[in-house]
């Protein structure tokens, strides 16, 4: 293309495409962005240019860096603020729910291979918690364990068994095992919902669990790893069983 044309197409704010087709436009910004972060030119929260330099930046067109910043988006690498520009954000929670769900949804993995996973977090954020928990989030285990043996609703019942596990979760004081757990129970919100059910509607289980969630806060009173290693072991099996036999029938 002359170069005559290729002013007339700057005026109107445009670059004719001619990076390499093989890597796609939003491919080479997060490339870019990348970069950018290891070299501390850009950080968490700071702001993008302007669509325009981009443009010029990566030799495409504003239509195809509108196409990547909306990709970005969807990835949670970028935050769009109407009236204001594209900021850096990092947040791919919302992303990792969404292509989870999907994997979910289309049995790709299966609810065992799930709680399998999740176990495995679940029991290395107690062992952190043997270290890390604080005498506030005890205090505040132990007033979730009183509700829970009081409470004869089984709704309330499950609400109180997940405030126990995140609380423990939080006092590992690691923030990716908090935020993995916290994207998978999202993720299979439903199938935990009725697992709980099932669960807790056998009178014998409530007291079951009951007499194991006792002993996962008592040990990690004690700051006990051996304990609550043996508590938690069970608490899981437990769960195990039962999405065992559910797969079974």
């Amino acid at each position: 293309m002359c170069s005559e044309n290729q002013d007339l197409l700057r005026q109107d704010g445009f670059l004719m495409e001619k990076n390499d087709n093989s890597k796609r436009t939003y491919e080479a910004i997060i490339d870019s962005i990348k970069t950018d972060i290891m070299n501390g030119k850009i950080k968490p929260g700071q702001k993008l240019p302007p669509e325009r330099e981009l443009a010029k930046k990566f030799n495409v067109s504003r239509t195809s860096i509108r196409e990547a910043l909306r990709t970005l988006e969807i990835l949670g690498v970028i935050k769009s603020v109407q009236g204001s520009g594209n900021y850096i954000t990092g947040d791919f929670e919302k992303s990792l729910i969404e292509s989870m769900s999907m994997m979910f949804l289309l049995q790709q993995i299966d609810s065992l291979e799930f709680f399998q996973f999740r176990e495995a977090l679940e029991l290395k954020a107690a062992m952190l918690a043997v270290r890390n928990i604080d005498d506030e989030k005890i205090r505040k285990l132990e007033e979730i364990l009183a509700e829970m043996a009081q409470s004869e609703n089984e709704a309330n019942r499950s609400s109180l068994d997940k405030q126990l596990h995140d609380t423990i979760a939080a006092a590992s004081k690691n923030s990716m095992i908090i935020q993995i757990l916290n994207i998978l129970s999202e993720v299979i919100s439903q199938d935990i919902k009725q697992r709980r059910s099932e669960i807790l509607s056998d009178p014998q289980n409530i007291k079951r669990l009951q007499k194991i969630h006792e002993e996962m806060v008592f040990s990690l009173k004690q700051r006990n790893a051996q304990a609550t290693y043996a508590a938690f072991t069970k608490h899981f099996d437990l769960i195990a069983e039962y999405i065992k036999t559910s797969k079974n029938s």
